[in-house]
């Protein structure tokens, strides 16, 4: 078929990533080597992306040129790759793929662009039409979203692994721990009002981080009873990015922190009384 694409294979960390451009000039990625690669069963997260508003508007069907002569695939666009990568579970990849999950969700769509870049900035000195502004803030949101909900999806592993080895080691350390608590706790006080005066607007402690970060996994885990299709982690970063403008739990101010926890603990009444967020109060701000 003459309309076939060519295919691009591109090497990351050990995995072939196989991308192709349209003659739009857009870049898609092959979403059935993504899956393969991640261990992910395809139909499902193919039901995944046909589930998501912006998602389903990026996946659809090529014609590439293989070996065994040109195939109709399912692609990816390549500006979405990072919003779908956020919406990944580590806990529904293999333990020992986890870690090259979290390289996918950083740097995988920057190598994509990067081996498209020379034959993209070649295409767009032709370009004579205006760009459409509108259409690349839209995009420039959405990428921007995806990182920041790949940063905190990050920083929730992280700080779930934090406890999880904290946990082994409690039993060993009771008795010394019981010991130095006083000291421990007098010497915090101190050192937080330190904080207060020298920095009033800093950022919120790894402690207080800790607890940001367990409240979102209480909220999630309660919203997932109520139905887990949806990937309620993802529903809260989104919505603590818009609320609050952060992408990163450590990068919460002191001012905000209690607004953060008040908004948290009010969107888990709502549920437990059966309200849909729109329904809750909005007293968040």
């Amino acid at each position: 078929m003459t309309n076939a694409l060519d295919r691009r294979i591109i090497p990351f960390y050990g995995d072939d990533l196989i991308a192709v451009q349209d003659s739009d000039g857009t870049i898609y990625v092959l979403f059935a080597r993504l899956c393969e690669n991640l261990g992910l069963a395809r139909r499902s997260q193919v039901l995944r992306v046909q589930r998501h508003a912006v998602l389903a508007k990026g996946l659809i069907a090529l014609q590439v040129r293989t070996d065994g002569g040109p195939q109709e695939v399912q692609c990816l666009r390549l500006d979405l790759l990072p919003l779908w990568l956020s919406g990944v579970q580590a806990s529904r990849v293999k333990p020992e793929i986890q870690d090259k999950l979290v390289r996918y969700q950083e740097d995988a769509a920057s190598v994509l662009w990067q081996a498209f870049k020379p034959q993209i900035v070649v295409e767009q000195t032709a370009i004579t039409q205006p760009i459409d502004e509108q259409v690349l803030q839209q995009l420039q949101q959405i990428a921007e979203m995806g990182r920041a909900i790949t940063r905190m999806a990050e920083q929730q592993i992280e700080l779930q692994h934090q406890q999880a080895a904290l946990t082994n080691r409690m039993d060993a350390a009771a008795r010394i721990i019981k010991d130095v608590y006083g000291m421990v706790t007098n010497i915090d006080v101190r050192l937080g009002v330190l904080e207060d005066q020298v920095q009033p607007a800093s950022f919120i402690s790894d402690k207080q981080a800790t607890e940001v970060s367990n409240r979102v996994k209480a909220l999630a885990e309660l919203l997932s009873g109520k139905d887990a299709a949806k990937n309620w982690y993802q529903g809260i970063f989104q919505e603590l990015y818009r609320r609050f403008g952060v992408s990163s739990y450590k990068i919460i101010h002191q001012e905000q922190y209690e607004s953060v926890l008040a908004f948290l603990d009010d969107w888990r009444q709502s549920a437990l009384a059966g309200r849909s967020l729109e329904q809750r109060p909005t007293n968040d701000r």
